[in-house]
């Protein structure tokens, strides 16, 4: 029971639960980004280090980061509402225009990179107070400064959704997504805030206890 998959195992319910959670907290569509930095503060401080309190951690940073979350939340709904009409005017024109079949192509990959920038961008908000604008370049300086770990979080975001909706029968993986994607991403994001912020970070390397 001491083995590192029975320990994993005993975690299960409680990324469950924390992805249900999610969901519950996503309804009203503006808090999407307060919820998304709750799952990944909830995940990341208690529930890969075997830490206790994750549920209550997760509605206090909800409630924490509703202040600035809902502009951010408004903000990327409108841009990501702009790039996906773009995205379909695009493929609309490239039907009979093979050079913007390619330009097509090319902002489609770049719709998808934005996944990798959200993903540094939800941890930094969850963990650390920014500013409105500083939040966007820290992200930034991110994304480009850890590539590795930017491809990383979005090759294992894909992983897990394509896994969950490739079969009628893996439907019910997504019940688990936000809580796995958040697992996933926590070894990339903890190795890069390691790197920025070791005062966080105790002198094996570990993070401090979230009560800390």
């Amino acid at each position: 029971m001491d083995k590192p998959f029975w320990r994993w195992m005993s975690r299960v319910p409680e990324i469950l639960v924390l992805s249900l959670c999610f969901y519950l907290c996503c309804i009203p569509v503006v808090t999407i980004i307060p919820a998304s930095c709750a799952l990944f503060d909830a995940i990341s401080r208690c529930v890969v280090p075997d830490e206790k309190g994750c549920y209550t951690r997760f509605f206090r940073t909800f409630c924490r980061e509703l202040k600035q979350g809902i502009p951010l939340t408004i903000l990327w709904l409108v841009i990501g509402f702009i790039g996906l009409y773009g995205d379909r005017v695009l493929a609309y024109n490239a039907e009979n225009n093979s050079t913007i079949a390619l330009f097509s192509l090319l902002y489609r990959l770049l719709l998808i990179s934005t996944v990798g920038y959200l993903g540094w961008l939800i941890p930094l908000e969850s963990r650390y107070y920014h500013g409105f604008v500083r939040l966007h370049i820290n992200a930034l300086s991110f994304y480009f400064g850890r590539l590795p770990g930017t491809f990383y979080m979005l090759f294992m975001t894909a992983l897990v959704l394509i896994v969950s909706l490739a079969h009628p029968y893996a439907f019910f993986l997504l019940a688990f997504a936000p809580g796995l994607i958040a697992v996933l991403h926590t070894p990339s994001v903890e190795k890069g805030f390691k790197k920025a912020f070791p005062e966080d970070y105790d002198e094996a390397g570990q993070l401090r206890s979230p009560e800390e």
